[in-house]
């Protein structure tokens, strides 16, 4: 089964649950996902811990509070709470519901929607972004790198790509040691799709 979503039908709601672990908390996990997609948030009173744990592990939906008001995604508070999901999942999820399961295609489609000219370069930039990340942390210096090439201002891509939630600002160093520039942690879900 390619995973890319290369396929003219690109993937399903079946495929999704075998690649979240194809346990019980993936198959609710999707529910949940196909229930609240449109409002954009999953009520605290719907999950349990398992399943609050695989969303927010594959960054398919993240508490809704943070220390210190962070945008970050490992600064969310984890306890069974609200969750939000971020509106690229919004997007994918839709599409699954259409039949139309293709990261690239969905990429595509939500830079569109925000107004953005030739949106597919935002796909291949995420691409690029996934193949240079380590344990999905890129750096910031690699992505303002990578949106030179197709013409883009860094500042603005990392900013559109965190209002997606196809990457967060995170802390550590990851496999970077001391980094010149923030690092951004990409969306787990989002970069298997690519694997």
């Amino acid at each position: 089964m390619s995973l890319r979503g290369t396929h003219s039908y690109g993937l399903n709601f079946e495929e999704i649950i075998d690649l979240l672990g194809g346990g019980e908390e993936a198959r609710k996990a999707v529910e949940l996902l196909r229930k609240y997609w449109r409002k954009g948030k999953i009520p605290k009173d719907e999950l349990d811990v398992e399943v609050a744990l695989t969303l927010d592990f594959y960054r398919l939906a993240l508490p809704v509070r943070s220390f210190h008001d962070s945008l970050s995604w490992k600064m969310r508070f984890f306890a069974v709470e609200d969750m939000e999901i971020p509106y690229i999942v919004r997007f994918f999820i839709e599409d699954l519901e259409k039949g139309q399961g293709e990261w690239r295609k969905t990429v595509e489609r939500y830079f569109k929607a925000i107004g953005e000219k030739r949106a597919e370069e935002f796909a291949d930039i995420f691409e690029e972004m996934v193949e240079r990340s380590r344990n999905f942390i890129v750096c910031g210096e690699d992505i303002v790198d990578i949106s030179m090439k197709y013409g883009r201002d860094g500042g603005v891509v990392i900013a559109e790509m965190k209002g997606a939630g196809l990457i967060s600002p995170t802390v550590g160093c990851g496999g970077y040691g001391r980094a010149r520039a923030p690092l951004y942690e990409i969306n787990r879900f989002f970069a298997m799709l690519l694997r």
